[in-house]
């Protein structure tokens, strides 16, 4: 016998059987999983209601502890325990990596301060600190000539300080009045600052300084060396030409002149300490004076032929009105 299929065809009778027994049995697979599926999702509903149930219950213990703790019913928890992880004990290499690690900051901190300190120190105890220090304030080219300078005066200068050395320091600082740059600005800070102290006391000046830095300088030095012609109001006159060969200075202008500030009181210093300061120098600047008019009068020198440098003051004028 022949049965009529669902796609419109014709099966014979085993056809159809067994067709439908495996239809039959993919249904009952299905019918299965779905009760097996049904019965772990809750199993696990179950085990979920329990364990909060569980906590639900602790909780509420915990609590009800607490409140015996604080009102002094029990002085130990039963249930309250505190629990601390034991910490690994470091060695070696991985100690000193977690040292490191937690305090880097603050030993580069420590570090780039022993430097400084060090750095201080040790300057302070290798400097060799002047027996005098000039000033020089005359812009004419004079200041690329400082360790000239410094030989020059070092051949007047005794040891002052006692450490067994004769070092004269000349403190550059070219002061130009028809410029008002920062670096000028840097050079009058430093000079007026020298001013409140009595280690300077000798001063290299040409005919373009101030008026105001030159009223600071003694006038009436012809008093102490009379009828020397080499001695102005200005001061020394270092017109000379071998001293310009000795300065390796051939375009030396022939202003130039060594001066001694008067002594007053300072900020920094008494009356009888920059009296005792100007004493020292004018000892020294009287050697350079004995010296050179000495040397002048033997060679005939013919003095400079170099003009003085002219200053534009009505450029600085126009600089500072601008300002």
């Amino acid at each position: 016998m022949s049965k009529i299929s669902k796609s419109g065809g014709t099966v014979s009778g085993d056809d159809y059987e067994y067709e439908k027994r495996i239809a039959e049995e993919e249904q009952n697979k299905r019918r299965a999983e779905e009760e097996e599926y049904n019965a772990a999702l809750e199993k696990q509903k179950k085990i979920d209601r329990q364990q909060r149930e569980e906590r639900d219950r602790r909780i509420a213990q915990e609590r009800i502890e607490l409140m015996k703790l604080k009102n002094g019913v029990i002085s130990e928890s039963e249930t309250i325990k505190e629990e601390h992880q034991q910490a690994r004990q470091l060695h070696g290499v991985e100690k000193l990596s977690n040292f490191w690690y937690h305090n880097k900051i603050w030993i580069l901190f420590a570090a780039f301060i022993i430097v400084v300190v060090g750095y201080i120190t040790y300057d302070t105890l290798t400097r060799e600190k002047p027996d005098i220090t000039v000033m020089m304030i005359a812009d004419n080219g004079l200041q690329l000539r400082t360790d000239e300078l410094e030989a020059f005066f070092e051949k007047y200068t005794d040891d002052l300080n006692g450490d067994g050395e004769v070092h004269v320091s000349v403190l550059s600082l070219p002061l130009n009045s028809s410029t008002a740059d920062t670096m000028q600005q840097g050079y009058q800070s430093k000079f007026l600052a020298q001013l409140q102290s009595s280690e300077c006391i000798m001063v290299i000046t040409d005919s373009n300084t101030e008026p105001d830095f030159q009223e600071i300088m003694k006038s009436d030095l012809s008093d102490d060396f009379p009828g020397n012609p080499y001695i102005d109001e200005y001061g020394l006159s270092l017109n000379f030409k071998f001293l310009s060969e000795e300065l390796k200075f051939e375009y030396m202008p022939n202003d130039v002149h060594l001066c001694l500030r008067i002594p007053i009181k300072t900020v920094s210093d008494s009356l009888e300490e920059m009296q005792e300061s100007y004493d020292t120098n004018f000892r020294i600047f009287s050697r350079i004076v004995e010296d050179l008019t000495e040397r002048a009068q033997e060679t005939n020198d013919p003095g400079l032929s170099t003009e003085p440098v002219k200053r534009d003051d009505s450029n600085a004028e126009s600089v500072s009105a601008s300002e």
